[in-house]
């Protein structure tokens, strides 16, 4: 079977979603494949929240511009798609006056960037925004336009907006080889492992992959290192910074996370170390990271108690090895490929900017795009039922019982959201868990896991057995107790 789109996105995280939620503005056909079981079990499933302000790198300049305007750009989007978002601002800290000479640079540099509302703060103003901070912290670069996002909502977000205006997606599907014919209008043959597609256009958004999809097309114009970050959070019951915190020198940091509406408490996210690695899947947290992290975090905020740890997880993200700069443009030998790598990272932070870029780079090359009429900016998201007024649970009670279930303890999390989650295409564990926040709690899913999986099996029509952690090989119960017992009765 061969399918025809004029747009083809490979890979459908946060910036495939981002450009394909943008293209659904057009009459344009669209594909998006993504070959994991879910849009976020790639780079996003491993990063931080953070929506940073646009403070430049070194000889980064397409990837200053574009977190900047991108952070100038989300307030409105997580608006119109209902994606809890607040600006919580950043304190970049200095341990001495060394570190403070270095801040005011920083500060200096990213004014003339264009950053706006820069403000040096001295000790006793430090103490007053975060009073639980150290003493050895003689001040901070504050960014006030800094914010916090769930990525996994964001991105879901953006997927299921850019679907309900007209894109077509397909998980599970992996691009195994692309050829081009300069005479066929649809150039791109693409073979995947399901089917074949033709295409009049192909942007690369594989993240980690991106490589070597850009090599289908001949030779390669980029080369790509991967470093791995981990990240480590704390029970929502602690409360320690209302800020991101952020060290000037090593880049660690402290940060609450998403703030829900009506809801007090948010987890506290510490992170940074950094490690060179060769593979793409190795996402392991270590010991001497927990180490740094956690002796840098009990530094800055001395009654922090890393005992109250209750997950760790890891991100890898792509560098550049030739300019650590973002790769957006289209191939020398065929310029309706393009590529897109936010090598660097802050992937989330550009990403509106990024899809504004690309459209242009489209239209550049011949794409004619024309807007619809019908186009729908907003989204609802699922309920978040632990965050409603006691008179809006009694309204949904009434409307649908399951709603009354409460699944997951942890998180208030009722059978009526985790319904819903995949009525919204989750098909696996995690997949309900990024959707719905069940199992992310202080129990990590050991009370809740085995009404989940019943849930699902309802649901999805399936024995409990075939239902996995994250698709592929990941299955959770390999077979069901009573089946060994009627066994061993035989």
């Amino acid at each position: 079977m061969t399918i025809k789109t004029d747009v083809l996105i490979v890979g459908g995280g946060t910036t495939g979603a981002s450009i394909a939620r943008e293209l659904s503005r057009y009459k344009v056909n669209v594909l998006v494949v993504e070959k994991e079981p879910d849009f976020v079990f790639g780079m996003a499933k491993g990063t931080h929240s953070f929506i940073h302000c646009g403070l430049p790198g070194n000889n980064t300049p397409l990837m200053d511009e574009l977190v900047l305007k991108g952070n100038s750009m989300f307030n409105e989007i997580c608006e119109e798609l209902e994606i809890p978002y607040k600006t919580i601002g950043k304190l970049l800290i200095a341990l001495d006056e060394e570190e403070m000479e270095s801040v005011k640079k920083t500060k200096e540099k990213a004014e003339e960037a264009g950053v706006p509302g820069l403000e040096i703060i001295d000790k006793k103003r430090l103490k007053e925004m975060e009073p639980q901070i150290s003493d050895e912290v003689v001040g901070a670069l504050y960014t006030p336009t800094t914010g916090i996002v769930s990525p996994w909502e964001y991105v879901l977000a953006l997927i299921e907006n850019a679907q309900f205006n007209g894109v077509k997606a397909k998980l599970n599907t992996e691009v195994l080889d692309i050829s081009f014919n300069e005479n066929d209008d649809f150039k791109f043959l693409v073979n995947t492992n399901k089917e074949e597609i033709k295409s009049k256009y192909i942007i690369n958004c594989a993240g980690l992959y991106a490589e070597k999809i850009s090599r289908m097309i001949g030779e390669n114009e980029f080369a790509l290192k991967l470093i791995k970050e981990e990240r480590y959070v704390l029970d929502e019951d602690i409360e320690i910074c209302e800020h991101l915190v952020r060290s000037s020198k090593t880049g660690d940091f402290v940060s609450p996370t998403k703030k829900e509406i009506h809801h007090e408490f948010s987890n506290i996210l510490l992170g940074q170390t950094v490690e060179i690695v060769n593979d793409r899947k190795n996402t392991s947290t270590s010991r001497e990271g927990i180490n740094k992290i956690g002796a840098f975090a009990k530094k800055i905020f001395p009654d922090l108690n890393i005992k109250d740890l209750i997950r760790g997880f890891a991100g890898i993200v792509p560098i550049n090895k030739d300019s650590s700069d973002y790769i957006i443009m289209p191939k020398k030998i065929e310029p309706n490929f393009i590529n897109v790598v936010l090598a660097g990272g802050l992937g989330i932070s550009a990403s509106p900017a990024v899809a504004e870029k690309v459209i242009n780079i489209l239209i550049e090359q011949g794409l004619t795009l024309k807007e619809k009429d019908n186009f729908k900016a907003s989204r609802n998201k699922i309920i978040e039922f632990r965050n409603l007024p006691r008179e809006e649970k009694d309204e949904i009670i009434k409307k649908d019982e399951r709603y009354g279930h409460v699944v997951c303890r942890c998180e208030t999390v009722t059978e009526g959201e985790i319904v819903e989650a995949i009525k919204r295409g989750a098909t696996t564990l995690d997949g309900v868990k990024f959707r719905t926040r069940a199992g992310m709690g202080r129990c990590q899913g050991g009370f809740c896991t085995p009404k989940v999986l019943k849930i699902m099996a309802r649901e999805l029509g399936l024995n409990v057995t075939e239902l996995t952690k994250k698709g592929n090989k990941s299955g959770l119960l390999p077979y069901k107790a009573k089946e060994i017992i009627l066994k061993e009765e035989k």
